[in-house]
């Protein structure tokens, strides 16, 4: 125990003040990252990537930065309990969102996908005022599962997240930027001494929400039927528990293979099937509530009875894609014995997933 808070005060006291704050510390993986002096100050600027600080070793604790933001559309946050340069939990200010609902966003990041389309509202994101060309002071409080942001030195969180979704670690501390980024100094790490808490106990599903899943192997949506299942020989099926909520994060069982590869054909984009099966004593039809992230075609026992796009401004310029159980319904005509239900789930980027709810007259 000594040991360790020897070593929260060392992390601490190195780089606590603006005079000392090294960015020969940080390991920056960004094309466009660099250091720079910036508002009179050193710091680390990031364009498209992160900077991990290395040596750190944080679960739970305090951490806190000043960071500028440009004035322009972009997104600036701070990553930990980093597990790898593409695993971590991520909670990010969106600059040109200032004041609105998502100027906040926590998502979690597993095999570098970003899930903000699957996490929104209450307890994912909030507003706050984002100032720009001036340092903003950001203080982030971590314990066990929840975690709580202040901006600009706000008295109360803005933010308050009570369910952080990746497992509980002792990882790495970060810098995040996107689209233009932002400048950060003034890193102060303070890790508490604390142990794992127990296994958060997953809370009972909502009525009807499928809870249960099994997930193909990734495949090319360009090299699959348009509408129909593809003759899939062996499909390396895996299970998926949703959330309570219904939600199921994709990403958090398959990695995008299309996605990364240098030069997809125009139509690919990485596809996953996910069946699951509604067992029914009689004949009946039932309602289906669903929602997924980016497209979609929904299936019953082989006949495809729905399928729409979803994705970042597929509709109109300030379409998001935001996912949420409720605003979409089919109707299922089950026949006795065991039907299999299947959603032929693609990705472009925000978020890959899917949730759904079978409601009984």
């Amino acid at each position: 125990m000594l040991k360790h808070l020897v070593s929260t005060v060392a992390l601490a006291l190195a780089i606590g003040q603006s005079d000392s704050f090294d960015p020969a510390r940080w390991n920056i993986l960004d094309p466009g990252g660099r250091p720079m002096p910036y508002l009179g100050a050193p710091s680390i600027f990031l364009d498209n990537g992160v900077a991990l600080l290395t040596g750190s070793a944080f679960s739970d604790g305090t951490i806190e930065f000043d960071v500028a933001m440009h004035g322009h559309p972009s997104f600036a946050g701070v990553v930990f309990r980093a597990e790898s340069p593409s695993d971590y939990e991520l909670i990010y200010l969106r600059a040109h969102r200032s004041r609105q609902w998502d100027a906040l966003q926590y998502t979690p990041i597993f095999g570098g996908s970003e899930a903000w389309q699957l996490y929104s509202g209450g307890g994912y994101t909030a507003a706050a005022e984002l100032a720009a060309n001036r340092w903003v002071h950001v203080r982030l409080v971590v314990q066990g599962y929840s975690a709580k942001l202040y901006v600009d030195r706000a008295e109360e969180p803005q933010l308050t997240i009570t369910d952080l979704k990746r497992p509980w670690v002792r990882g790495q501390v970060g810098l995040w930027g996107r689209l233009g980024g932002a400048n950060f100094t003034n890193v102060v790490v303070r890790p508490s001494p604390s142990a794992a808490p127990a296994p958060q106990q997953p809370a009972a599903p909502a009525p009807g929400v499928i809870a249960a899943w099994e997930l193909s192997q990734v495949l090319d949506a360009a090299k699959v039927p348009a509408r129909a299942l593809p003759d899939l020989r062996p499909i390396e099926w895996r299970t998926a528990a949703a959330e309570p909520s219904g939600v199921v994060n994709i990403a958090r069982y398959r990695q995008p293979v299309v996605a990364r590869l240098a030069n997809p054909a125009k139509d690919s984009r990485d596809l996953v099937l996910a069946r699951t099966f509604v067992t029914s004593t009689t004949a009946k039809r039932v309602r289906l509530v669903f929602g997924y992230s980016d497209a979609v075609r929904i299936f019953l026992n082989g006949r495809l009875l729905f399928e729409a796009e979803s994705r970042f401004r597929s509709r109109d310029p300030g379409f998001l894609g935001v996912m949420s159980l409720g605003p979409d319904a089919i109707y299922l005509d089950l026949t006795p014995g065991r039907n299999e239900l299947v959603f032929a789930v693609s990705e472009t980027f925000g978020g890959w997933g899917l949730a759904g709810r079978i409601e009984s007259d």
